[in-house]
């Protein structure tokens, strides 16, 4: 019995050897001064950033409670955008980060800036200037966003001898003697003044607008002549239509439609109780419809923004459905725009087809980073944003039934709409920069093929508001929003490679489209089908983690 008993034990050993792989995991360490404000003012506030290679693609945290609300989510970030940076997936590395104790706290995502930096300089094997140190949030695109408290931050790092210090847009404090300031709005400008690399970006004018261009036709097109036949006149500025249909502005013209539509059918519902029950019945109807068709089509690299942008404009009336007080309107208005999108993301569904079970992850991030955006505006600022903390009950409530690109899209708006408030104070400062992070990122996307038709319509959209010279705020946010958008559907995208692809139809007037296979659940994966992958590392580098936290948090 005890021979059988040695025997199985050896046997054991042997095929857990067989089934073990040797693996080199690599260390990197550096301290930076990150900038803070406690009880007696500002103060400097060593973080320690660790990166392991081979990693799970996680950021660990300790420290806490030095490390202020939404650290975590803006450390991911970090990682997340110093990775791309790189041209190696997040998925590579882990990011530990200690917060050395103090009486001063890091505002939620104020340092994410720097953290993003420290962990390019480890990825890349560069030294951090010790004399220069940096305030500011991240963002997913690679903006740097304003954070508070900057003139204390300064002042306490003019106090440590520290020679210069970077901080965002617009938030140059005056008036402090001994220390340099310069301001930055982009991760690749903060990179270059503490390590000394100039990353080259892609040129603008890489961006091909064509596939844009006549998705927005068609789509001002059908809006246009639903306008015409239903309403008629009274709710448009035609000139304005007409001026700007002209220049080319497709997109700018058919929301400006859109908007004239909703303006009409709120005044439809306010004539009386049944027509307002019927258009808030018919709407719901009318997207619920919509939904069951958009889940028939295939999600490619041609058509993802266009799924995108079907589901938001679905959710946005289910959203007015549930509020305390719906606007049966606004929701009819949404929900009969619907099929046109659908119609132009079935058109355009060839192509690669995007790995949907692959956006999970990405999209916790997203809607982690949204609520951490949304709670440090309201917290720090305490600026709300409308019904926002609705919208992201609803990313979430998405994200739970597994509907990613949904959910995605519910929290781009919400980081874009809560960073353009953060920067009210110099929204014309920002605009510039914005406007060409949005190109610079949409030249990327458009390196692996997407179509930047959500991007592009943000964009146009932007130029429209940025025209009128008095609404800088509002063409700020559509900048933003392009710049984000074309950042995180082209992660998607360039991550599409080596799956199905879908030959083009032929969607012609007499001969009607035909029915696309089914789409696969968002987690469709069996356990069985992802069982090949080895289990060893990432279980090794998540007990190295807790012990690394664990170990730090005792000191």
């Amino acid at each position: 019995m005890r021979k059988v008993a040695v025997l199985t034990l050896i046997l054991a050993f042997i095929l857990l050897a067989a089934g073990w792989q040797t693996y080199t995991i690599k260390v990197a360490s550096v301290e930076i001064n990150a900038l803070a404000v406690g009880p007696s003012g500002g103060a400097v506030l060593p973080i320690k950033v660790t990166l392991l290679t081979p990693g799970d693609g996680r950021a660990y945290v300790a420290g806490v409670p030095e490390a202020g609300q939404g650290f975590g989510p803006s450390a991911q970030i970090a990682l997340y955008v110093a990775s791309r940076l790189s041209g190696v997936p997040y998925t590579n590395y882990t990011a530990l980060l200690r917060v050395v104790a103090s009486d001063a706290q890091v505002g939620g995502p104020s340092a994410s800036g720097y953290i993003t930096v420290a962990l390019y300089a480890l990825m890349n094997g560069l030294q951090l200037r010790n004399d220069t140190a940096m305030t500011g949030i991240i963002l997913p695109d690679g903006l740097i966003g304003p954070v508070s408290g900057v003139s204390q931050k300064v002042s306490a790092a003019a106090a440590q001898g520290i020679k210069t210090v970077l901080v965002p847009i617009g938030e140059a404090p005056s008036g402090i003697r001994g220390i340099r300031v310069i301001e930055i709005g982009t991760v690749e400008d903060a990179i270059y003044y503490l390590t000394g690399r100039r990353i080259e970006t892609l040129p603008p004018t890489a961006v091909d607008d064509s596939a844009f261009k006549t998705i927005s036709r068609d789509l001002f097109n059908a809006i246009y002549s639903y306008y015409n036949q239903t309403v008629g006149r009274g709710y448009v500025d035609t000139a304005t239509i007409e001026r700007l249909k002209s220049q080319g502005y497709y997109y700018a013209a058919a929301s400006l439609i859109y908007q004239g539509l909703v303006n009409y059918y709120k005044e439809q519902a306010s004539s009386s109780r049944r027509v307002y029950r019927n258009l808030y019945d018919q709407a719901l109807q009318m997207a619920k419809n919509a939904e069951a068709d958009l889940a028939q089509i295939p999600i490619t690299i041609n058509n993802i923004d266009l799924v995108v942008a079907s589901y938001t404009r679905i959710y946005e009336v289910y959203l007015g459905a549930n509020s305390t007080n719906p606007d049966a309107g606004m929701m009819y208005a949404r929900a009969i725009t619907l099929k046109s999108w659908i119609d132009e993301a079935r058109k355009m569904a060839y192509g690669p087809v995007v790995n949907e079970t692959g956006l999970a992850e990405v999209a916790r991030m997203y809607l982690d980073y949204a609520k951490t955006m949304y709670a440090y505006l309201e917290t720090t600022y305490g600026v709300t944003l409308g019904d926002y903390a609705t919208a992201v009950q609803l990313a979430e409530s998405l994200y739970q039934r597994g509907l990613y690109l949904a959910s995605m899209a519910n929290s781009i708006e919400i980081i874009a709409e809560s960073a353009s408030a953060l920067m009210s104070s110099a929204p014309d400062k920002y605009l510039q920069v914005a406007r060409e992070r949005a190109l610079t990122n949409m030249a990327r996307a458009a390196a692996c093929g997407y179509t930047n038709t959500l991007p592009l319509s943000y964009l146009q959209f932007g130029d429209y508001f940025s025209a009128q010279g008095n609404v800088a705020q509002n063409a700020l946010a559509y900048y933003i929003m392009a710049s984000i958008y074309s950042t995180a559907m082209g992660d998607v995208v360039c991550n599409a490679k080596g799956g199905r692809v879908i030959p083009r139809a032929n969607f012609s007037a007499e001969t009607q489209a035909p029915t696309p296979a089914p789409v696969t659940t968002p987690m469709g994966k069996s356990v069985a089908e992802q069982g090949e992958k080895s289990l060893w590392i990432p279980l090794v580098l998540v007990l190295l983690a807790a012990a690394a936290l664990i170990y730090a948090s005792r000191r």
